[in-house]
């Protein structure tokens, strides 16, 4: 059985090749599933442009969104990363979501950010935005830190109930009205009191975090914090 699996990867990947996200490079036959090597080769995985920020407060990402906070990368345009980030987003690739935030909580394993976390919640798209993507980039990152880190992840207590324009077509004025009253939440008292983890893709303003958080307040004493995949320079 595992012989035959071998042969139909070596099969798929003669029609499919298995190449990185981000330099384009052929990277091999058989790979075990989650493996980072799966989307980025060994050279550009050793390359990514890592924050440190697993156990740095006072970072640049906490300083945006004004909570216990924490991204994996650096993101800066025309860095190999963006082309990356945008087949995560828009290419119809987002196992590069729940690959890299598995690799994130690897790394990250004795990190101070997932003690005592309760939930994992991603942050919501509109029912409209996920039926023309068919999926949500930020939930695949949050599967990914869960299958490490053990902890739930729920899509059901918040919710996106107003269709936005697309963040990055916005400018700095037009990200924070772009998103104000865009969420809501959903049976508040089931988490009053938790620790929960708001996960993104990518942070710029943080005006989609933060409104985000505006809504989450509704589960009273609830501490939130956040993780994203990238943090923009």
């Amino acid at each position: 059985m595992v012989l035959h699996s071998k042969i139909l990867n070596r099969l798929l990947n003669l029609m499919y090749p298995r190449t990185c996200a981000m330099c384009g490079r052929y990277i091999g036959d058989y790979i075990a599933r989650g493996d980072i090597q799966q989307i980025v080769c060994n050279d550009c995985l050793r390359a990514l442009p890592r924050t440190e920020q697993a156990e740095l407060r006072q970072n640049e990402t906490e300083a945006v969104v004004g909570t216990t906070a924490a991204a994996f990368m650096f993101f800066e345009k025309h860095h190999p990363v963006q082309d990356m980030i945008h087949k995560m987003k828009f290419g119809q690739q987002p196992q590069i979501g729940y690959v890299l935030g598995r690799q994130a909580a690897i790394e990250w394993q004795d990190s101070e950010l997932w003690d005592g976390v309760d939930v994992i919640i991603p942050v919501p798209l509109h029912p409209k935005r996920l039926r023309q993507r068919g999926y949500n980039q930020s939930e695949y990152i949050a599967r990914g830190l869960s299958e490490v880190t053990g902890i739930p992840v729920d899509t059901t207590h918040v919710t996106r109930t107003r269709h936005t324009h697309q963040q990055a077509l916005q400018n700095s004025a037009g990200r924070k009205t772009n998103v104000a009253d865009a969420f809501a939440v959903n049976h508040p008292e089931q988490l009053y009191h938790k620790t929960i983890l708001l996960v993104d893709d990518l942070i710029t303003t943080g005006e989609t975090v933060k409104a985000c958080m505006k809504a989450m307040k509704a589960f009273r004493g609830a501490e939130i914090r956040v993780f994203a995949l990238g943090k923009a320079r």
